[in-house]
């Protein structure tokens, strides 16, 4: 059947009566022209006849026909083939699956509440006839009914769940799915979730042959206002006490000011701050209470509750140990790098929880005696001037885990070379770019990675500043296929890029972090760029665990003998929780990816979920283009050009006769 995507533009067709009425008026008017030998003759007055007949009426067709398929055209037009399933008279047999998506965002959001309306509804709509099954999925499978006549027993197994404190997994209710049904004719998957963009990006899916019809209806409102608790970190404070730094972010596009409440020992505090639309803010919070305290963070209730508390252990985290390396006789002039690095990292600033203890050293630092010592060697200009047992060192020490963090110096394509010839990296030296005087202006950031924890970081607002940052030159090289480039320049080349070694990470700088090489260190963009990077070192240092409520145990905290499913072990996980297991601190918490309130796109979900299927079809309560619809528009387009042109040509056909019949 036909229908539009704009059909209120189609109102506009009742503007073609202008042409019509504009015909009917419009007639030619003769002027007066006096002449001597008449003006005594008396004035008659002729009868005109048809005087209000139409004129010309092939052109004014044509103009009309143009002027409606422009409109239509404008409308969107499309074909939409009659729904088959549930349409009157379909006598096809079916059995159905429904996948209930339980996972945590489910409870916020309106999601749960719509899911069982939703529910029944559908399950009304298909024949008593048909056979209908259940699979409810949150981390896992959490229940599932065999497609069955009893309707009453589907129902009734649902309306005795609700939604976990877990993330979802979508790939694991729609496999079960599949086998439930097996080789049932008309096999149908009918799936209720929010289709939340964290949860449904997942490789974790299976292929839907193309025998399976899969509806897709969506649920909940993720246009409501939420304010979630991100992550807490504590630290001792220099004045004495502990430190408590929360991320809260505004999930919604108006402002808003709102307070943080944390109970500590009966105790409680609170902090008011005012959010701007969309941003991440950090609130700090000053106790007097050493580690060892659990303390509780609290929101104002919103759309999802679930992150509107925090449970945390107020333990220190361990300093981030940095060990600046300069080749301080070749380059003296690498002082000024390692007094930026080092200024930046020692500073304690709002936000930053994880505490740095920089030091420095020259080229002949023994790195073998540095593995499980220095968490982070920043290297500046320092790699061509070690020794061929200093290179060995260093690949043993970032395969142990360590991070290598290393920018260039006077003899750039002799530290490619270096790493490349001892497996470090697989980058290729090109050259040096042309400075900023022979360019006439500076270089700058083109692109930041938005899949990396930097384009996380550097939003659309804070990335701005980055962007304007002025680069005055820097080493150009060519990045292999395992690296994975963070920033690159305005002309594509890799400014930074990040490599894996073993269980260690080397970080690569096109350029040195200090004054000459750029205005990044008299830029904000600085620290958070700098501690972001090397805040990979702190992964395996000791500290509190934080998991996610339904994470597992490692087995290497709990007893000899037991297991993680233990359920005296399995219980201390499920929900949000703190405590402390074999002199280990815990903390759990509802994972914060069920915080984001962004729904897939649907057509894209099934581009790349369902690639296989050839009978898709979509109940979504969000509108979504169904891969059998079929856009008109272009038809029209084409009519409305073929159109224009023949008016063209008779309208210059009908010109050229009248003017030639004026001078016969």
């Amino acid at each position: 059947m036909l229908s539009f995507l704009n059909p209120a533009l189609l109102f506009g067709l009742a503007g073609l009566a202008i042409p019509i009425v504009i015909h009917l008026v419009n007639r030619q008017r003769a002027e007066p022209l006096r002449f001597s030998s008449i003006r005594f003759i008396k004035r008659t007055t002729l009868q005109q006849k048809n005087r209000r007949s139409l004129t010309d009426l092939s052109l004014l067709l044509l103009r009309l026909a143009f002027l409606a398929a422009v409109i239509i055209a404008l409308a969107g037009p499309r074909w939409e083939p009659e729904p088959e399933g549930l349409q009157p008279g379909n006598e096809i047999e079916e059995t159905v699956i429904f996948v209930v998506d339980a996972s945590s965002s489910l409870s916020g959001w309106g999601g749960w509440e719509e899911s069982m309306s939703t529910f029944r509804t559908q399950l009304a709509a298909f024949p008593d006839d048909t056979e209908v099954g259940l699979v409810v999925f949150g981390k896992g499978v959490l229940a599932e009914l065999a497609p069955t006549l009893n309707r009453s027993l589907v129902e009734n197994t649902l309306l005795t769940m609700y939604p976990e404190q877990t993330e979802g997994v979508p790939g694991l209710g729609i496999k079960r799915a599949l086998e439930l049904l097996g080789s049932a004719p008309g096999r149908r998957i009918v799936v209720l979730s929010d289709f939340q963009l964290s949860t449904w990006q997942s490789d974790m899916l299976p292929d839907i042959d193309s025998g399976t019809r899969i509806d897709f209806v969506g649920v909940g409102n993720f246009d409501q206002p939420n304010f979630s608790i991100l992550s807490v970190d504590s630290f001792a404070s220099r004045e004495g006490g502990t430190r408590l730094v929360a991320r809260v972010k505004n999930d919604s596009p108006e402002p808003a000011e709102i307070p943080v409440r944390l109970q500590v020992r009966g105790a409680e505090l609170e902090e008011v701050n005012r959010f701007s639309p969309g941003q991440i803010q950090p609130v700090a919070f000053k106790v007097a209470e050493g580690s060892g305290t659990e303390g509780r963070l609290f929101l104002p209730e919103d759309a999802y509750l679930e992150d509107n508390e925090y449970r945390l252990w107020m333990g220190p985290t361990p300093s981030t140990n940095v060990l600046v390396v300069i080749p301080f006789e070749a380059e003296p002039e690498k002082l000024d790098e390692a007094d930026f690095v080092s200024k930046a990292l020692s500073v304690e600033i709002l936000g930053g929880a994880n505490q740095y203890f920089v030091s420095g050293s020259d080229v002949s630092v023994d790195i073998g005696a540095l593995i499980g010592k220095v968490d982070a060697l920043y290297l500046a200009g320092s790699v061509p001037y070690f020794s061929e047992e200093q290179m060995e060192d260093l690949q043993r020490y970032l395969e142990a885990g360590g991070t290598a963090f290393v920018t260039p110096g006077k003899m750039a394509a002799k530290q490619h070379q270096k790493l490349r010839e001892h497996g470090l990296s697989e980058m290729t030296y090109v050259g040096r770019s042309k400075s900023t005087a022979e360019r006439g202006v500076p270089h700058h950031v083109g692109w930041i990675n938005p899949d990396s924890d930097l384009g996380k970081l550097f939003d659309e607002e804070a990335a701005v500043d980055l962007y304007q940052m002025r680069i005055y030159r820097y080493t150009r090289f060519r990045a292999g296929e395992g690296a994975e480039v963070l920033l690159r320049s305005e002309d594509g080349d890799p400014l930074f890029v990040r490599e894996r070694i073993g269980k260690g990470t080397l970080l690569t700088s096109a350029w040195s972090w200090d004054a000459r090489s750029s205005d990044l260190p008299l830029r904000f963009s600085f620290l958070p760029l700098l501690r972001e990077s090397l805040v990979g070192a702190m992964g395996d240092k000791e500290g509190t665990i934080r998991l996610k409520c339904g994470d597992l145990l490692s087995p290497e905290y709990l007893p000899e003998g037991a297991s993680p499913s233990d359920s005296e072990y399995y219980l201390l996980t499920v929900e949000p929780n703190v405590f402390v297991l074999n002199n280990t601190p815990f903390e759990v918490n509802v994972s914060r990816v069920e915080s984001v309130s962004q729904r897939a796109v649907l057509s894209d979900l099934r581009a790349q979920l369902f690639q296989n299927a050839k009978i898709v079809s979509t109940l979504e309560s969000d509108s979504a283009l169904d891969l059998n619809i079929r856009s008109l528009w272009l038809y029209f387009v084409m009519a409305a050009t073929l159109l224009y042109l023949i008016e063209t040509i008779l309208s210059g056909y009908i010109d050229s006769r009248s003017s030639h019949e004026a001078h016969a």
